[in-house]
């Protein structure tokens, strides 16, 4: 009897000991199997981190795109002047602050004189030349709030918001020519540079920007059948061209 319980007792403390083994086994796979899956997690984090990097930078990368796609469509190629579609964004803003306060603002479109015979002289690259030169020329002239717009080839608007006169856009317009004229190199090559300017006010003359354009347009003509080099007012209530 004694010798079956001692048997029994060493099977008993055999089956302990492999239960202990295999508890030890157990534990050890189960740290294994934790590490690996914290291996697991740790990569798909810094999976994700990289992809938010990456879907950062094609974010940061697409505003600056859009933003330069934006600037390009708002300015003209050869001078990085405003265009039509920009003035035409600034002419709305300074026309509801005009109707707002009760005030007046201006448009002057500007023809250069002889343009063709200065191409056709000297070629189209002196032309560029001199279409950049009268561009920094304009924009030295005027306000900050005042914007200076290529429309194309050789004609250009300046839009003046808030003047305090009807008559103050004439002496900017004298001020444009007689900076204008001191233009005498382009390329490298001697030019002359002149231009007929034609004025049209808010609210005198027009009440939105087509009108205004197309008054002043009439009045630059009035300057260039005068002979070129002067201002003209469209002025409705005149009776003939006012030049400079």
């Amino acid at each position: 009897m004694q010798a079956e319980l001692a048997a029994l007792r060493a099977q008993t403390a055999a089956a302990r000991a492999e239960l202990a083994h295999v508890l030890a086994d157990l534990a050890e796979a189960q740290r294994q199997l934790s590490g690996h899956h914290l291996h697991q997690l740790l990569e798909a984090n810094e999976q994700l981190v990289v992809d938010a990097m990456r879907s950062r930078d094609m974010a940061e990368s697409t505003a600056l795109l859009v933003a330069e796609l934006t600037r390009s469509s708002e300015l003209d190629a050869l001078t990085s002047l405003p265009n039509r579609l920009l003035l035409l964004d600034r002419f709305s803003q300074s026309l509801t602050q005009a109707r707002r306060n009760d005030g007046r603002l201006a448009l002057l479109f500007m023809d250069l004189d002889s343009f063709k015979q200065i191409n056709d002289k000297h070629g189209h690259t002196v032309g560029d030349e001199v279409l950049r030169a009268v561009s920094r020329c304009l924009v030295g002239c005027v306000r900050q709030i005042d914007t200076v717009c290529r429309l194309g080839g050789d004609e250009f608007i300046v839009l003046l918001p808030e003047i305090a006169d009807a008559a103050n856009p004439g002496l900017v317009a004298q001020k444009l020519m007689d900076a204008l004229s001191q233009i005498a190199d382009a390329g490298g090559k001697p030019v002359r540079v002149a231009a007929s300017i034609g004025i049209a006010v808010y609210p005198d003359d027009a009440d939105n920007v087509e009108q205004l354009v197309d008054c002043a347009d009439q009045a630059m003509y009035r300057s260039k059948r005068a002979g070129g080099g002067c201002y003209s007012f469209f002025a409705l209530h005149q009776t003939g061209p006012e030049h400079g």
